[in-house]
């Protein structure tokens, strides 16, 4: 079989070849372009060399239980064309041997995710093709790649979403053809009208990244990677900050971002919150002096306080920002006299410190919980889907200290709700589960079971009492729980002996607006429905209402969303587990326990790590 008429193709085995391989490049209506991933998840870094793709693995180790491990996948290599080391450049696939997170200098290597461009051709019959774009399918339909315009816009508005203000934005632009190979650098200013003074001036922007599009590699054409296809690279900032000239040395706040503790006079180490090169904002802009006391009234985003300057005397703000930014990437071209435009986005964030820990609740959770319908139970998948979950639970736990999260939550609950000696253990009498220094402790009935037996010592207490072996002593004991979860038997005996408790412990995510009392407070919000088995006086949480603001040892524990409220599993997956517990009570009670096996998950998770976290590798 031949691509484009080029070359024959590479692969392997002929028989799973590509539909779109060999096809002729004329054939077919062109119905639009899309990029492949549409979203992207990139990660700053100093390292020149941006990190190799890896996917998550699951291993089932009888001496160490289950881990999940991280191996090398196949990954998209730059190659300099000239062999300088400077554009243009072209791709080459490389599996490596294995995976470092940082290069020998020990400079943490950027996520730099790739994104490919497509082509959705319809034949007579009605069926659609999807077909990379490569310069031979251009050519063919009568358009080349310097017709091919890139625009990308970087942008990086924190600033903005709490002064109000563009002015303290950083907003970069470029726009390019397909056939331009040299590193466009994403230099951002702000944007300002007359009288106001610009955060980030034009002589001394914000470098927020670079992006490049690649020459074609011919030398091995494969279905399975095509080097010759369009594709542009983000490679997002080092993960610096910036500041005014004034920002070289403050001292930091004794608390972290989002205590809930009153302003305190003390202060932290002096440390440094910017280098000297990079202190090239203006000074006298709304965001110099920015303070989130400002008007005694709630800021956004949360946490108000996530600046720095917040919390250390006046709680004015020092004007830093830094680089990380939001990506939007579109492709406009015109093919037989219409015109085509795609788009995708990229956010740039901080290192992964945990690559091998797997969320609970990532954002492929969040977009399916949006656009799929409900979960269909399965005898066979649905068992393994729930293990999954409760093993990327474990995994989440592992990484949190609960002695502190317990802490800072109970003593938000007690300035929410006006109580002012949140150390008084009967404070929340009467409410269930309880809020304040008897939560996850014995009263705390029928949520807390296994904590107060292993940490007897603890009292009620928000504190917790620390000792030789047991420094968090909250921590290690929902780690030895949870970890016992990961085991397919044993999760299925646990949800078997007490489902009721368990419909208890787990949190119930927000009701969907349409289900919304028109009343908060007032009128009864809207059950859950367990079926026939379940109570009947679990609600799905309503945000308006102040008690569902709270924090309590419903799993997740004390956790905190990214909007400042309670974290929970999503819609789907807390349905689905329900419905699991309702089906483990009746007809599948005695079904046969289903082999469960890591390949579905390992794909599920290479999935996800390629298209959203590291964009196609190869």
């Amino acid at each position: 079989m031949t691509t484009d008429r080029l070359k024959p193709c590479t692969h392997a085995d002929p028989e799973t070849c590509e539909p779109w391989c060999g096809r002729d490049p004329t054939q077919g209506r062109m119905l639009g372009i899309f990029f492949d991933p549409p979203m992207a998840i990139a990660r700053v870094g100093r390292s020149k060399e941006p990190m190799p793709a890896y996917r998550w693995k699951l291993d089932e180790n009888p001496a160490r239980g289950v881990q999940t491990m991280i191996e090398p996948a196949p990954s998209l290599i730059e190659t300099s064309v000239k062999g300088n080391g400077h554009h243009p450049f072209t791709l080459k696939v490389q599996t490596p041997m294995r995976v470092t997170f940082k290069d020998r200098h020990g400079k943490i290597k950027p996520v730099a995710p790739f994104f490919e461009l497509w082509a959705r051709l319809q034949d007579p019959d009605g069926t659609v093709v999807q077909v990379p774009v490569t310069r031979h399918f251009l050519e063919k339909r009568g358009t080349s790649l310097k017709h091919l315009q890139f625009t990308v816009e970087a942008a990086n508005r924190k600033a903005e979403s709490r002064t109000k203000l563009a002015s303290c934005a950083a907003v970069a632009r470029k726009v390019f053809a397909a056939d331009h190979y040299k590193t466009h650098h994403l230099d951002a200013i702000s944007p300002h009208t007359e009288g106001q003074v610009p955060l980030v001036r034009e002589d001394a922007p914000l470098p927020l990244g670079k992006i490049r599009t690649f020459k074609e590699n011919l030398e091995n054409i494969s279905c399975k990677t095509r080097l010759d296809q369009v594709r542009i690279r983000f490679i997002p900032g080092k993960g610096d900050s910036f500041g005014p000239p004034e920002a070289a040395k403050a001292p930091a706040s004794p608390l972290p971002a989002g205590g809930f503790e009153p302003p305190m006079t003390e202060y932290g180490p002096i440390h440094k919150m910017s280098r000297k090169e990079n202190r090239i904002l203006s000074s006298d802009t709304p965001w110099s002096g920015y303070n989130f006391r400002t008007d005694n009234t709630p800021k956004w985003p949360t946490p108000m306080d996530s600046y720095d300057g917040a919390r250390v005397g006046s709680g004015n703000g020092w004007g830093l920002i830094d680089d990380t930014c939001d990506l939007v990437l579109t492709a406009q071209m015109a093919v037989e006299g219409k015109a085509h435009v795609a788009q995708a986005r990229a956010m740039a964030g901080p290192p992964d410190f945990a690559p091998d820990k797997r969320p609970m609740y990532s954002i492929q959770d969040e977009l399916e919980d949006r656009d799929l319908p409900p979960a269909t139970l399965d005898i066979d998948e649905t068992p393994v889907e729930i293990l999954d979950l409760f093993r990327r639970i474990f995994e989440t736990a592992s990484l949190i200290n609960l002695d502190q999260r317990r802490s800072w939550a109970l003593d938000g609950n007690a300035q929410l709700l006006s109580e002012p000696n949140e150390n008084d253990p009967n404070w929340d009498s009467g409410i269930t589960p309880h809020l304040g220094p008897k939560s996850m402790r014995e009263s705390d009935a029928p949520y807390a079971s296994l904590v107060p037996e292993y940490t007897p010592g603890q009292g009620d207490t928000i504190e917790p009492r620390s000792g030789a072996n047991d420094r968090l002593p909250y921590t290690q004991v929902v780690q030895q729980v949870h970890a016992r979860m990961c085991d397919s038997p044993i999760l299925r005996a646990f949800l078997l002996r007490d489902p009721d408790r368990v419909r208890r412990i787990v949190r119930p995510p927000f009701a969907h607006v349409g289900e919304l009392a028109k009343i908060p407070g007032v009128q009864k919000g809207p059950s859950v429905d367990f079926g026939a088995n379940g109570p009947d006086d679990i609600e799905f949480r309503d945000p308006r209402v102040t008690i569902a603001q709270t924090y309590d040892m419903r799993m997740p524990p004390y956790m905190r969303h990214s909007m400042g409220v309670p974290l929970s599993v999503t819609r789907r997956q807390y349905d689905l587990l329900m419905k699991y517990l309702e089906k483990l009570e009746g007809e599948w009670k005695h079904s046969v326990q289903p082999q469960v096996e890591t390949p579905a998950a390992e794909e599920k998770y290479d999935s996800r790590t390629q298209t959203i976290e590291q964009g196609p590798q190869g």
